[in-house]
């Protein structure tokens, strides 16, 4: 059956177009209701239909579980770009874990065809439907709903993911779970992203209607998605984005009202990019003015001047609130003895018809949708992140570097990882997959490893990197506070994240002085103070000689598009699914990195395109040249062990040397 959008009347699938008011025709998403899905689904009711598809609430057959399951719509199943972004967002999707974040378990293609996501079932309610009910909320209480958001995002833009859709109807009040207290729960991360692909329109999840380009709900989209270019000149959308709209969430919730309100897309943009909103102390007085300066800068026309991370936000609306506290978010436990939200928040499931959406991913390994039972806390812990000290910028892009399948203990090439169609590689290579890996496990802590940072000059290095699948990674890892320490100036501080040995156990942060073993994989964690550039030069080639592994000009098989980095935010190289790797035969591996809080047009090989070549002799007597010239900075180090699950390397100048760019060395010994 088919059915018409205007005026929702059903029709015979031979039937294109409405003869009532001319509308085309759609699939009726209801005719699937009653009937068995794949053979395992027991199809129950239809929750909602948005742009991505349509939600169904579902029993499995044999295990009794009940789940939600999002049916993608016939016409992107023969866009092969879209395939392949929703393939690589749903590997993504299935990395990321958190329990205020709707959980993925499977994806899968049915014998018709049918693409379908199996996800976590919440029942309850959106914050929309909430607002509705009870009008505008008090600054505490929108706090408290949204802080387990913001803690999904902090986790969320750590490693990249940025939702790009965030509005009320996205986040979920989910009925008492164990504890006696609603469940907070962030939907669709990672959707918007693959609907821009798609270029489906957005009818159906907002009042307007959109074209596909359009990449969010229009009432709370940031500048840059509307297409306004930021200061920083950097098109790529961060971050930020969410702040921004997290910023309006919040001006909805206490004002009542939306901060912008336009009737058509036009009027809107130019809201968003060029009036100044009344601040939310004007228009409710009772709201602090520090909690309503927070909120302002939130939303910001220029990302550049909204906080740079969920953490920093929180912190200055408690600070608003005058109830600022220490370590960022809650623990999970503190959260759910913490939270307590207005008796109208307690709804019955008979009252509100149960709401859930859920986020992309693969169907590698799928874990049972039997977790689905045990509802999640208010909150998960995220450590604070470092307010950084003044001096220096940070940026970076990387490359995918890959070893030989032969014993080449210094070959570094670059190639794309399989089963991706590869293009040719620069140098025959190999790419090495880690094996997978439970997901399961704290990440375990060595204080320990020889990684120093030493003044410049790279000598021979023996070791060659491998990128390949990292299948479980460690959400907030990055998160470390910073001391500002007396005397010299903190210029970066790191850590290496180790994968385990024979891919069990969990990962290791390790930092400073305790030789590793050779062919580890890794991923370096850099902080720098402020937003700039990075660069990094690492062994390569047949003799170790000096080549290019982050430029202007990455790899796109790093999991990074460019070199920029966040002030005071974590930066993974590489990123997302890829690793380093450690030779297996015993030395000393060297990187130099470079960092800039201006992009830095020379030398040449700070701009060329990442490749795994080494550098050819007129680049390399740059180098030589360039690193000889910032050896002053000379640059010492302190393992920072406070916190005896995150230590790190602090990376110091004497005060009255400190340049731009500031120039240092990690050296990895391994045995």
């Amino acid at each position: 059956m088919k059915y018409c959008t205007v005026c929702k009347e059903k029709f015979d699938d031979s039937v294109s177009f409405c003869p009532v008011d001319g509308e085309v025709l759609e699939g009726d998403p209801a005719s699937i209701v009653n009937t068995v899905l794949d053979g395992q689904y027991q199809m129950e009711a239809l929750l909602g239909k948005g742009g991505m598809g349509a939600v169904y609430a579902a029993r499995h057959i044999l295990l009794g579980d009940r789940v939600a399951i999002k049916v993608l719509p016939p016409e992107v199943r023969t866009n092969a770009e879209w395939l392949r972004r929703f393939r690589r967002e749903g590997q993504a999707a299935r990395r990321f874990r958190h329990p205020n974040a709707v959980t993925v378990y499977d994806l899968r293609t049915a014998g018709d065809g049918t693409i379908y996501m199996v996800m976590e079932y919440v029942e309850g309610h959106t914050l929309d439907a909430e607002l509705k009910k009870r009008g505008r909320l008090s600054p505490a209480d929108a706090l408290e709903i949204l802080t387990p958001i913001m803690s999904v995002l902090e986790t969320a833009h750590s490693m990249g993911v940025v939702h790009r859709d965030l509005k009320p109807e996205n986040i979920m009040i989910g009925n008492p779970g164990g504890n006696g207290g609603p469940v907070i729960k962030l939907l669709d991360l990672g959707i918007a992203k693959m609907r821009e692909i798609a270029g489906v329109d957005t009818a159906g999840n907002t009042a307007l209607t959109m074209a596909g380009q359009v990449l969010g709900t229009p009432y709370y989209m940031s500048p840059e998605q509307w297409g306004e270019i930021p200061r920083d000149e950097n098109v790529e959308i961060d971050g930020r984005a969410d702040i921004y709209s997290l910023g309006l969430v919040f001006y909805e919730l206490i004002a009542g009202r939306r901060c912008y309100s336009g009737t058509t897309l036009n009027e809107l943009r130019r809201e968003h990019v060029s009036i100044k909103a009344k601040s939310l102390s004007d228009v409710v007085p009772s709201v602090p003015r520090g909690f309503s300066d927070a909120i302002e800068r939130a939303t910001a026309k220029d990302r550049g001047d909204r906080q740079p991370t969920a953490s920093v936000l929180l912190n200055e609306l408690r600070a608003g609130l005058g109830t600022a506290a220490p370590g960022g978010f809650a623990t999970a436990g503190e959260l759910s003895e913490t939270l307590t939200l207005p008796d109208k928040l307690q709804t019955n499931s008979d009252v509100n018809a149960p709401t859930v959406i859920g986020i992309d991913a693969s169907a590698t390994n799928p874990p049972s949708p039997t977790s689905s039972r045990t509802s999640p806390p208010a909150a998960a812990e995220i450590a604070k992140p470092k307010p950084v000290i003044p001096q220096s910028d940070s940026s970076m892009a990387g490359a995918t570097v890959v070893e030989s399948a032969g014993d080449m203990a210094s070959s570094v090439t670059i190639q794309q990882k399989a089963p991706v169609q590869q293009k040719a590689p620069v140098k025959a290579a190999e790419v090495a997959t880690a094996p997978a890996k439970s997901s399961k496990g704290k990440v375990g802590v060595v204080v320990g490893l020889v990684v120093l940072v030493v003044v410049l000059g790279i000598g021979s290095v023996a070791g060659y990197l491998i990128y390949s699948k990292m299948k479980t990674p460690t959400p907030g890892v990055n998160q470390n506070t910073v001391v500002t320490p007396a005397g010299p100036t903190q210029v970066a501080q790191y850590f290496l994240e180790l994968e385990p040995e024979n891919s069990k156990g969990p990962t290791t942060k390790v930092a400073a002085l305790v030789p590793i073993t050779s062919g580890r994989s890794f991923k370096m964690h850099l902080t720098f103070p402020e937003s700039g550039f990075v660069y990094i030069i690492g062994p390569g080639g047949d003799n170790n000689e000096p080549t290019a592994f982050l430029t202007t000009k990455p790899s796109e098989l790093t999991g990074v598009k460019n070199n920029q980095v966040i002030g005071g935010s974590d930066f993974v190289f590489p990123s997302g699914e890829f690793l380093l790797t450690l030779d297996k035969k015993p030395g000393t591996d060297r990187f130099t990195v470079i960092f800039s809080k201006t992009r830095l047009e020379s030398p040449s090989f700070l701009n060329v395109q990442v490749t795994g070549d080494p550098m050819p002799s007129e680049q390399l007597t740059e180098y030589k040249d360039f690193v000889a010239r910032y050896m002053s900075t000379a640059p010492t180090t302190e393992t920072d062990n406070t916190n005896n699950q995150a230590p790190f390397v602090r990376v110091k100048v004497s005060a009255d040397k400190v340049a731009n760019p500031v120039v240092f060395e990690i050296r990895i010994q391994h045995n």
